[in-house]
């Protein structure tokens, strides 16, 4: 069962609700054993454009919905994200202090800290980089190099990606073993845009040269700093759900070559 705020969308199997509205009435019409808190504005640039407006989604409005789904007897899972830090140490621990530097980051930490005083009615699962079969940022990138396009790829942003399949096995451990506290899911190695630009490029066979880097901070004017590491240390989901996200090259290899198998689909 799932939600939407677009009202074309509601019907048996897709509540109506808008988190940019007041939910601090709003109940879910039936008994929920597990709610998967997976909405929000997880733009950068728009939460550092618009910080007030995001805010009641990010922290507010999602907070409300978090606190109303435990009074009604649901465990909560709280999707977050590895920008509550500030990308100055690799592979940062569960318990490590907060220290966001992004609009973003700030509001979930506030989110998480929230959260965190319903106890064990919830879980926080931080999640580097996902990357799905509707990544469309890879598939164009193949598209243009196959056609012997040059295309340019940020050299001062990284991330550490898993697959979509990887993240949704998580959430469905979680889901069955009602584990409490944070858990953190992530690829054990940092790359840059630029890195696995040049990796689809090798991948493909196309000439190295089509991929021609730039800097992010120029080319969009950002003001706020770029984490130099995204990675979380993901000890807790080794030993209590014995997962290892796949090593990123068979990562960035499937999103360029067959983006389906990100999210467990097979190959056409």
């Amino acid at each position: 069962m799932g939600t939407t705020r677009r009202a074309e969308m509601v019907g048996e199997a897709c509540l109506p609700l808008d988190l940019s509205q007041d939910l601090s009435q709003w109940q879910c019409p039936f008994p929920v054993k597990v709610a998967v808190l997976c909405a929000g504005v997880t733009s950068l640039d728009v939460c550092r454009k618009n910080p007030e407006n995001t805010e009641l989604v990010n922290v507010r409005s999602l907070t409300t919905l978090a606190r109303n789904l435990a009074s009604q007897g649901a465990f909560v899972i709280f999707l977050s994200t590895n920008q509550v830090f500030d990308g100055s140490v690799a592979f940062r621990h569960e318990d490590d202090a907060y220290c966001p530097v992004t609009e973003y980051g700030r509001q979930k930490a506030r989110a998480e800290q929230e959260i965190a005083r319903l106890g064990n009615a919830a879980v926080i699962v931080r999640f580097t980089k996902i990357l799905g079969p509707g990544q469309p940022l890879f598939a164009e990138w193949a598209k243009e190099m196959k056609r012997g396009h040059t295309i340019h790829p940020f050299s001062d942003m990284y991330f550490a990606p898993v697959p979509l399949s990887c993240a949704v096995s998580v959430l469905g451990l979680v889901s069955d073993r009602l584990l409490s506290g944070i858990l953190q899911v992530s690829a054990s190695t940092d790359l840059s845009y630029a890195d696995a630009a040049f990796m689809g490029a090798e991948i493909m066979g196309v000439r190295k040269d089509l991929v021609q880097p730039v800097q992010a901070r120029e080319k969009l004017g950002l003001s706020e700093p770029i984490p130099g590491n995204t990675t979380l240390n993901i000890d807790r989901i080794r030993s209590h759900l014995g997962i290892e996200p796949p090593d990123v090259r068979w990562t960035i290899q499937t999103a360029f070559l067959n983006p389906k198998a990100l999210g467990g689909f097979p190959q056409d």
